[in-house]
């Protein structure tokens, strides 16, 4: 049992995860830091017992079994319950890095469930639609000529739109050649017309990419694929000529931007400046070149700390800043930034339906914090968390609205 896992673990676990293996001194420091073992207490959620499982089935058949190693050293190979207990492990997690904090060796046990999903993946055993929309994206760099013009026209519809419902002067440009930014939306209107308007403010030259931001590969640990999905964008910056590649409201898509495009891209994205839009906008009011209206929004309002913008790329006072510029009454949760409680949708999991009960209950600790300030809309800048803030919502009965940054930036701008 588990013969393609074991095999594939031992070829991703490279020095610095056999490093954080061994390190390990097991003190428990992360159990509590975990939101699916707090609400769930079982054991294939604390991500120290995630590594000793990973270790263990990475030992089978290695030395004569004794009584000092016995546990994770054994002859004898993994049976079914540890082989459910792994899979669990390994997607069970919004790799949302807090246990990180809380660790006294900061080892990276996120890192450690990426190369668990890649091997418990090679068994069969994973979340088969996050891998399936991981292909067709990489598919669609292969017949993007087929699909250009396609997109050009109803890019071209929604900027017909846009001018007449808001002002006639904006523009959604693509395949705009010397623009400074490229700008790399999600899919769907929302993930547009919001930073048209926003580009429109800051009389930005720009051009939208005829790709999107998301990287599903990158959830299932294949970061051959992961790398494949984003060489696109790469390539039509370079195309373009741009100096700025901005991707849009989405924690896992920028965290591929900020944390592994230097090392999958390498010379290709030299002088190329990678940056979250949030960021951009917050550059721009900082720059005076937008105006955001003061005061206005007087509804008690929360911001929630995506944990890949957040823990994993440092983007916490931009945010602030744009909220504090039009709103009256932010308050903020307990705890905040590095520390903040993931809200449970993370690593994928909002793309795999029978989920959803796990999300429900990882994200409980989200959900008394959302209590506890009273805040009647909850804003964010990631695209999975106000799905999953929105699903809490309904769940649980909050009696919020989930908002993100830039549809309140759009809404706010002084034009």
């Amino acid at each position: 049992m588990l013969e393609n896992f074991i095999k594939a673990i031992r070829g991703r676990i490279n020095r610095p995860l056999g490093y954080y293996q061994d390190i390990c001194v097991r003190c428990g420091a992360c159990i509590d830091a975990c939101h699916f073992y707090v609400t769930s207490h079982n054991p294939a959620h604390i991500p120290s017992y995630r590594m000793m499982l990973m270790k263990k089935a990475m030992k089978t058949g290695e030395g004569k079994p004794n009584r000092l190693l016995s546990w994770w050293r054994d002859s004898s190979p993994p049976d079914a319950a540890m082989a459910a207990q792994l899979e669990r492990a390994v997607w069970d997690c919004t790799g949302c890095r807090r246990c990180v904090v809380f660790c006294p060796f900061n080892l990276e046990t996120g890192q450690m469930v990426s190369a668990g999903r890649y091997a418990m993946y090679q068994e069969g055993r994973g979340l088969e639609m996050i891998a399936e929309i991981g292909n067709a994206e990489i598919a669609k760099a292969e017949i993007i000529g087929d699909l250009k013009e396609f997109y050009i026209d109803q890019t071209k519809e929604l900027e017909t739109r846009l001018q007449e419902e808001w002002r006639p002067g904006v523009r959604i440009p693509v395949e705009k050649e010397g623009a400074r930014v490229l700008y790399v939306p999600l899919v769907g209107e929302h993930a547009v017309i919001p930073v048209a308007k926003l580009f429109h403010a800051a009389g930005e030259d720009w051009t939208m990419s005829l790709f999107t931001a998301t990287n599903h590969s990158w959830f299932t640990g294949d970061m051959a694929k992961a790398k494949q999905a984003a060489s696109g964008i790469v390539d039509e910056a370079r195309r373009l000529g741009v100096k700025v590649i901005a991707y849009p409201e989405c924690g896992h898509a920028s965290r591929t931007l900020l944390s592994y495009f230097e090392s999958w891209f390498g010379d290709q994205i030299a002088g190329i400046e990678r940056i979250n839009i949030t960021q951009l906008t917050a550059r721009y009011l900082a720059e005076g070149r937008i105006r955001l209206k003061p005061g206005a929004f007087d509804t008690p309002l929360t911001y929630h700390d995506p944990c890949s913008l957040g823990r994993s790329a440092g983007i916490y006072d931009e945010p602030r800043t744009l909220l504090r510029a039009m709103a009256t009454d932010f308050r903020e949760m307990t705890p905040n930034r590095e520390l903040n409680w993931c809200c449970g949708g993370g690593g994928g999991l909002i793309a795999q339906p029978e989920m959803k009960e796990v999300r429900m209950q990882g994200g409980q600790p989200k959900v008394e914090q959302i209590r506890r300030t009273g805040a009647k809309w909850v804003v964010s800048a990631c695209e999975n968390c106000k799905t999953q803030l929105e699903d809490l919502n309904e769940h649980y009965e909050l009696g919020i609205e989930v908002k993100g940054v830039w549809d309140l930036v759009a809404d706010a701008l002084i034009v």
